[in-house]
This record gives C-alpha cells, sequence and structure tokens, in this order.
C-alpha cells in the first residue's frame, strides 16, 4: 500500500512538474529620451531551452510625449547558446503609432551576442528614435 501511494505521489508530482508552464522573467525601466520624450521599456525573457540551445527574449518600449502615448516598439531576438559564446541567430523589430505619429520604419543589427533594432516615429517634420538592445551571455541569460 505505501509503495503504490509512493508512486501515486510521485506520477502527480512529476507531472505537475513537466505540465506547469515556467514563466518569462520582466523587468521594467524608465528612459529619459530628451525635449520632454521618454520610453518605458519592458524587457521580457522566456526560459532558456538547453535541450535545443536557444534562448530568446523581447524588449517593448512605450514612447511617451509628457503624458501622451505616441508610439510603441516591440524587438525579439533569438540567441544560440550551443557553444563556448552566445551567437545572434535572428532579430525582428516591429512597431505602430499613434495619437497623431507615425511608425516611419526601422532598423536592426547584429554582432555576436548582441542584437539591436531602432524604431523611428515621425510626426511631420519631428522624427523620434528608439533603439533597444539585447544581449546574451553564453547561459542563456538576456539583459
Amino acid at each position: 500500500m505505501k509503495k503504490r501511494l509512493l508512486s501515486i505521489l510521485c506520477v502527480f508530482a512529476l507531472t505537475v512538474f513537466l505540465f506547469t508552464p515556467a514563466l518569462a522573467v520582466e523587468k521594467q525601466e524608465i528612459v529619459d529620451l530628451g525635449d520632454g520624450f521618454y520610453a518605458v521599456i519592458t524587457l521580457s525573457q522566456e526560459p532558456a531551452t538547453r535541450a535545443g540551445d536557444v534562448a530568446k527574449g523581447s524588449k517593448t518600449g512605450s514612447v511617451y510625449q509628457g503624458g501622451t502615448k505616441i508610439g510603441e516598439a516591440t524587438f525579439v531576438a533569438e540567441f544560440d547558446i550551443s557553444g563556448a559564446t552566445a551567437r545572434v541567430t535572428s532579430a525582428k523589430i516591429s512597431g505602430n503609432g499613434m495619437n497623431g505619429w507615425d511608425y516611419s520604419r526601422s532598423t536592426t543589427g547584429r554582432s555576436g551576442n548582441t542584437a539591436t533594432g531602432t524604431a523611428y516615429f515621425t510626426d511631420g517634420n519631428i522624427i523620434r528614435s528608439l533603439t533597444l538592445t539585447l544581449t546574451c551571455s553564453p547561459s542563456g541569460v538576456i539583459s
């Protein structure tokens, strides 16, 4: 009877462990962009999958003029963590403008373990840019 109960408890614990989704890590910061503009940037990281040797993270930046949100951009990058150093394998940025501002264009760059995405927001002749950077350690920690 004890063995049967112990077996049932082990199966239950294993089931809960395997089917409980891992939570993403999130950090938030505020960056002063000058001239009354600022961005609220949120970093999210999915748990690294050593089996797949991939780490994935994103940064979302909401850009404000005073208290009015003028746009938002999301930058996503994936990293290969199978070797001694991490290496960017993909990087993509997307966004949208609001309250009279347009999301006009974006650029991305990658070098080694660092990916950079820049979003451009325009209102007439005024252009504001937001640069988001993701860096990955060999162990899969994204910052």
